[in-house]
């Protein structure tokens, strides 16, 4: 069954109900006798006041409670009546209309006359001028139900009053219904965009999913070449270290050996030996003599320079130096 069927299924078996109900209480209500007419009696404005504010004072009361007007109420207000002019009665789960139609009925069943209806479930009825305690059939009368017929009555007029208010509902459940039935194009388009919507919704959820995941791992590469950064550059720090240590140590050989080489050749001192002593000897031609000491010095200091091995280290600290340049520029 489709839900506008399990409805429509609702709607017939309430209407049926609400049928049945109103012909129970058609069977169950008393049947109306023209023999009781209410002719009340007339009262002035002051004896209406003071009956109305001798009630408010007096305590005596007759409650009405689901059953309503039966054989029991009318005889506990003509009790009340025996020694009392006035008597309050206290109506309870009935709304104000119901309470004003109460109000008729007991005035017309006992013949009493109603003063007021206070806080809209208290009636105040007086009863009257010329009033004698009347026999038995009318302290009781034969129109009204009986204790049981009463509250059958009552259940009876409780499921009507909910049935009516269900019926209204479930009809404008059943037009939704089959408004949305006629629709049923725009209710799968919608449904489609619905899809689609979490759809998008997944992908933008997947894609940033992964993005993390590509910008976790580019961090993680960057991170790694840092550290294999850092430890090239420590090692490279610790060459240089050593390179530069080692061109210190060379230059300070170097520079060690040319104060010496220096403080040798100083003066050119090798050269006076090679003057004649001071002898009886004169030389014949002094000028020559000089030319051939200049002669002789030269050709003693490239003898020098070409047999010493200072021009083979030289070197070495050049092809040093140039081995390490290539080093810090790979």
């Amino acid at each position: 069954m489709t839900a506008e069927e399990k409805n429509l299924y609702k709607l017939r078996k309430a209407r049926k109900k609400e049928e049945r109900l109103v012909e129970s209480l058609k069977k169950i209500e008393p049947k109306e006798s023209s023999e009781i007419i209410h002719d009340p009696e007339i009262l002035t404005p002051e004896e209406h006041f003071f009956f109305l504010k001798m009630a408010h004072k007096c305590k005596n009361y007759v409650p009405i409670g689901r059953r309503g007007i039966y054989q029991g109420v009318i005889l506990n207000m003509h009790l009340h009546w025996k020694k009392h002019q006035t008597v309050k009665v206290e109506v309870k789960t009935f709304s104000p209309d119901e309470v004003k139609g109460i109000a008729a009925e007991l005035a017309r069943l006992t013949g009493g006359i109603v003063l007021d209806i206070h806080e809209e479930n208290t009636i105040i009825m007086y009863r009257g001028k010329n009033y004698c305690q009347p026999p038995t059939e009318i302290m009781s009368p034969r129109v009204t139900l009986s204790r049981k017929k009463a509250l059958d009555k009552s259940k009876y007029r409780d499921g009507l009053r909910a049935v009516r208010k269900q019926i209204p509902r479930l009809e404008q459940e059943l037009e939704l219904l089959r408004a949305q039935a006629e629709r049923p194009a725009e209710n799968k388009t919608e449904l489609v965009e619905d899809t689609k919507v979490a759809d998008d919704d997944k992908n933008a959820h997947l894609g940033v999913s992964s993005l993390q995941m590509e910008n976790s791992s580019r961090l993680k590469e960057i991170i790694e070449r840092a550290e294999d950064c850092v430890d090239d550059e420590s090692n490279t720090e610790l060459g240089i270290e050593s390179d530069s240590e080692d061109l210190s140590d060379i230059f300070e050989t170097d520079s060690e050996t040319e104060p010496e080489d220096k403080a040798g050749d100083n003066l050119y001192l090798d050269a006076v030996d090679k003057f004649p002593a001071h002898s009886g000897e004169e030389p014949e031609d002094f000028e020559d003599h000089l030319r051939q000491i200049s002669m002789d010095s030269r050709n003693a200091r490239t003898e020098k320079h070409l047999s010493t091995p200072n021009l083979d280290e030289v070197d070495r600290m050049f092809l040093r130096a140039a081995s390490l340049l290539k080093k810090k520029r790979r």
